[in-house]
């Protein structure tokens, strides 16, 4: 993975943590239980903002079969979004969240499917490296719940084990989890389609359309769940703009990236934007729960992404 490839990776986490952080903000008090909503504004908002970065830089451009993937990764993101929804409804996000950490290792085997593509064998050792730092990562809150509950059940090796498997364990027993196992298996074949929109129309005008399909799907999903009614204009404009811009400015960067690198790579590397999540929330909204523990699975993810970087 090239240099330039890598540095507008990295960048478009850092974009995108700054939207994590903000729409977690953003969806207090009045808002809280208007998901759906928040999601139409952002993605309305982040639609207006890459098309007119289409325009001021040349205007919209297609090549051959630009279409499919457009609506293809559209269309999954809606299932995507509902899926996440649901499994975060349903079921304990400490739970849940791991399971995401599973899509880049799927990806490469869609991707060799999908696109062709093959990743050299430092590559692959870097993506599962990654993985795992992602997984370490986000199983530290889960861990201390088990360990709370389950303090005197079984020798420690075995309450070890159980923290380790538990998203997998809960699989046929939980809808939660189905759910979020789900929204994985979408992930690794939208992952695709976003590469080839990157690459088959101009960044700008691709993921703008992209992202207004988004926005019907969950309007769809919000005036069904009556999540318009109550709600200002000036919150819902508020939210285009202040969520829009991050995620925009994320998708630019990451699309360019895509240009430039096998889709599993840049796949993979999004993830950094979980650590940069983290550390964001430690300082800006004062999360600092398991902070020492995730900065190790925070630190595995950057040796994975390092690898990745050499591997291309």
């Amino acid at each position: 993975m090239g240099i330039i490839a890598t540095i507008l990776v990295v960048a478009g986490a850092l974009a995108l943590a700054f939207y994590n952080v903000l729409s977690r903000i953003f969806q207090r008090d009045d808002w809280r239980n208007r998901s759906a909503l928040v999601s139409v504004a952002t993605s309305v908002g982040s639609a207006i903002m890459l098309l007119g970065y289409s325009l001021v830089t040349g205007g919209p451009s297609m090549s051959a079969g630009w279409l499919f993937p457009v609506l293809a990764t559209g269309i999954l993101n809606i299932g995507i979004m509902f899926a996440k929804m649901r499994a975060r409804a349903l079921e304990d996000v400490s739970l849940v969240t791991p399971i995401d950490s599973t899509t880049p290792v799927v990806v490469i085997f869609t991707a060799m499917i999908i696109v062709g593509e093959f990743p050299t064998r430092l590559g692959w050792v870097g993506i599962w490296v990654l993985v795992l730092g992602t997984y370490v990562l986000n199983i530290q809150e889960l861990r201390q719940q088990l360990a709370e509950r389950d303090r005197a059940v079984g020798s420690r090796w075995w309450r070890e084990l159980r923290v380790w498997l538990a998203p997998f364990l809960a699989l046929r027993k939980s809808a939660g989890v189905r759910w979020a196992f789900f929204a994985v298996a979408l992930s690794t074949i939208s992952l695709n389609y976003d590469g080839l929109t990157a690459r088959r129309t101009d960044v700008g005008f691709g993921f703008g359309l992209v992202y207004a399909i988004v926005a019907l799907g969950n309007a769809t999903v919000a005036v069904v769940r009556q999540e318009h009614r109550g709600a200002t204009w000036e919150g819902f404009s508020l939210r285009m703009v202040i969520l829009g811009l991050p995620l925009a400015v994320g998708t630019i960067l990451t699309g360019l990236a895509f240009q430039l690198s096998l889709v599993a790579y840049v796949g993979t590397m999004k993830r950094v934007v979980i650590p940069l999540t983290i550390i964001l929330a430690y300082f800006v909204l004062k999360e600092r729960g398991f902070f020492r523990q995730r900065i190790v699975g925070g630190i595995i993810m950057a040796v994975g992404a390092a690898l990745v970087a050499l591997g291309g």
